[in-house]
């Protein structure tokens, strides 16, 4: 009985023991991901119908100003960089259509490093986690939130159905390992599979 026990003791920590590999491998795969993603994130005022309606027209005008910047942008930090310089035109252009539509709040641009939860867009599934994200602020930004792929070039394309276009799917090949890239086509579950073995062994170990 001992033998027995002791066996299955060994097998359960070899299984955990691939269980934290696996769920290490995803997290990699996640932070790696995000270092060629730049996401847009809009915090609406309130929940009401209003500030929500206004949250994604403030979206439109925000992507409709930045959309001959980023395009021109090659690489992830000089897409960066871009925004950075244009973080006080992002305000300004917010701020100047809510008093148009009759409002005050005040906006808030800031570009910096925010969780998400995951997300389709068309055929590809970008995993949950951090990523560095343009976060623009509404009034008392308490709303639901609204989020797309800033960079590569995703909000430009579609908004509505937010299908991933081509030539961001080959920025997104270039500078991506081959298993990377496969993740993002097969929903994510490699990353996602880890990400959850990290949240059992916690519960374990708490």
């Amino acid at each position: 009985m001992k033998r027995v026990l002791l066996a299955a003791a060994v097998l359960f920590v070899c299984g955990l023991m691939y269980l934290y590999g696996k769920a290490t491998e995803g997290d990699k795969m996640q932070r790696d991901i995000a270092e060629q993603v730049i996401r847009l994130h809009v915090v609406a005022n309130s929940d009401s119908a209003e500030d929500q309606k206004l949250k994604l027209e403030v979206k439109e005008e925000v992507v409709r100003m930045l959309r001959d910047e980023l395009v021109q942008d090659t690489s992830v930090i000089s897409a960066q960089q871009t925004l950075r310089d244009h973080l006080r035109e992002v305000e300004q252009t917010a701020s100047d259509y809510i008093q148009r539509k009759g409002y005050d709040y005040e906006v808030k641009a800031e570009l910096g490093t925010c969780y998400f939860p995951v997300k389709q867009y068309g055929d590809m599934t970008f995993p949950a986690g951090e990523y560095k994200a343009l976060k623009v602020n509404i009034g008392k930004h308490e709303g639901k939130n609204w989020w797309c792929v800033m960079y590569p070039t995703l909000c430009f394309v579609d908004s509505t159905y937010q299908t991933v276009p081509e030539e961001s799917k080959e920025k997104l090949k270039e500078n991506l390992s081959e298993e990377e890239y496969e993740s993002l086509l097969k929903g994510g579950e490699d990353v996602e599979y880890g990400f959850k073995i990290v949240d059992f062994l916690a519960g374990l170990l708490s």
